[in-house]
């Protein structure tokens, strides 16, 4: 009984078990159904202001499915961002995937989100589906949250 702790440990190292960080959103295809996770980039337990979010590769198709970094490319032109604005416990960032809105990565109610404007509400950012005729082009995407003013779910199709 005392070694449980010790082994769990060394099963979260191994990567045999995922250990959530707070995902904000996630970002899934038609292509596949490999997401784009967002998580909220901490250090010493405080927003990391300069790399808010930690995008990575949710890989579902693979058995065991399987984590991965983006690569450079992936990160320039398609599921990077740019921090546009900072201060201490938020930043406001800019998805390459849609540079028309920007994403506020903050503390709502305890919990890290990404809040944006969906049908001209305020909502927590919950996932953005991308319809992708090939690989290296998207006809459209949909913004998908919950309204921060009444709780339902909001989407929007965008360009």
């Amino acid at each position: 009984m005392k070694y449980i702790g010790l082994i769990l440990a060394l099963l979260c190292l191994s990567g045999n078990i995922a250990v959530a960080a707070e995902r904000i959103f996630f970002v899934s295809r038609n292509l596949n159904k490999n997401i784009i996770v967002y998580d909220v980039n901490l250090k010493n337990g405080k927003l990391d202001t300069d790399k808010p979010l930690h995008p990575y590769w949710y890989r579902q198709e693979e058995n065991p499915i399987t984590t991965g970094e983006l690569t450079f490319i992936q990160r320039k032109l398609a599921y990077g961002y740019s921090v546009e604005q900072k201060s201490e416990n938020e930043a406001f960032v800019k998805l390459k995937a849609y540079k028309h809105r920007l994403l506020r990565v903050c503390k709502h109610e305890g919990k890290w989100v990404g809040i944006t404007t969906i049908n001209n509400k305020e909502c927590i950012l919950t996932e953005i589906y991308a319809h992708c005729p090939t690989r290296m082009s998207c006809d459209y995407m949909i913004l998908k949250g919950k309204s921060l003013e009444n709780g339902k779910e909001e989407q929007e199709k965008v360009k």
